[in-house]
């Protein structure tokens, strides 16, 4: 089975354990699944989920000199001004914590 044909096949298996009201141990059981490997693709699928959730950023200069600042635009609406003076690491500490 090729990868690709591995993820969907648990996506599948994962999707129908919670639409079945089973617990995942119930559910592993009566299907005879391994509740490991249940959980290691539970938990793959997840990972490799996150890793693909980009979304565009856009950076603006400030037009106001006398206030000097860096305008973010997310892809989703959210804008955040901020002082050009935050160092490399507090703009990151922003950005993550407005995705």
């Amino acid at each position: 089975m090729k990868q690709e044909q591995k993820r969907a096949h648990w996506e599948s298996i994962i999707e129908q354990q919670k639409h079945s009201q089973l617990t995942i141990k119930q559910f592993c059981q009566d299907n005879g699944i391994h509740y490991q490997t249940f959980f290691y693709w539970s938990k793959r699928l997840r990972s490799s989920d996150a890793v693909q959730t980009l979304q565009p950023i856009v950076f603006e200069e400030s037009r106001d000199l006398s206030h000097p600042s860096v305008v973010i635009c997310f892809a989703n609406g959210i804008r955040a001004e901020l002082p050009a003076s935050l160092s490399p690491a507090q703009i990151k500490h922003w950005l993550d914590a407005l995705q």
